[in-house]
C-alpha cells in the first residue's frame, strides 16, 4: 500500500511504501503525481519503504512499469528512505537509467534530512 505523507505539498510528494502494492494504490497515487506535474512540471519525490512486500499481481507492476517510463521524467529530486542496504545498492545500479533525476538514499532516522535535501533545502 502507499501512505502520502502528511508533509507533502504541491511539488514535493512523500509517499510509504509497504506491504503489497496493488494497481489500486497506484491509481491513486498517479492522481496526485500527475496533478502535481501537471500544476509544477517538475516534482520532487520522498519514497519512505517499510516492510514493502512487492506487487499484489501483475496489474499492479505494469502500474509501477508504467510510472517508471511516464511520470518519473518529471522527478527533479528522489530520496529513498529506508533500512535496507539493497535499497541503496540499487538506487546506484539504476543511476544510469535515470540521469534525469537525481537521487540520494536516507537511513529511517535520516528521515527529516532527506525531507530538507528533497525541498532542495540542501
Amino acid at each position: 500500500m502507499f501512505e502520502i505523507l502528511e508533509q507533502s505539498t504541491s511539488s514535493t510528494i512523500g509517499f510509504k511504501v509497504a506491504g503489497k502494492v496493488s494497481s489500486e494504490d497506484y491509481t491513486v497515487l498517479l492522481e496526485r503525481i500527475d496533478k502535481a506535474i501537471s500544476e509544477n512540471e517538475k516534482i520532487n519525490l520522498l519514497v519512505l519503504v517499510e516492510d514493502f512486500d512487492g506487487w499484489d499481481d501483475l496489474e499492479a507492476a505494469k502500474a509501477d512499469y508504467r510510472f517508471g517510463r511516464e511520470q518519473y521524467r518529471h522527478v527533479e529530486r528522489c530520496a529513498f528512505v529506508s533500512d535496507k542496504n539493497w535499497h541503496k545498492w540499487a538506487i546506484k545500479v539504476l543511476d544510469p537509467f535515470t540521469r534525469r533525476t537525481d537521487e540520494k538514499f536516507f537511513e529511517p532516522e535520516e528521515l527529516d534530512e532527506a525531507w530538507q535535501w528533497c525541498q532542495g533545502n540542501d
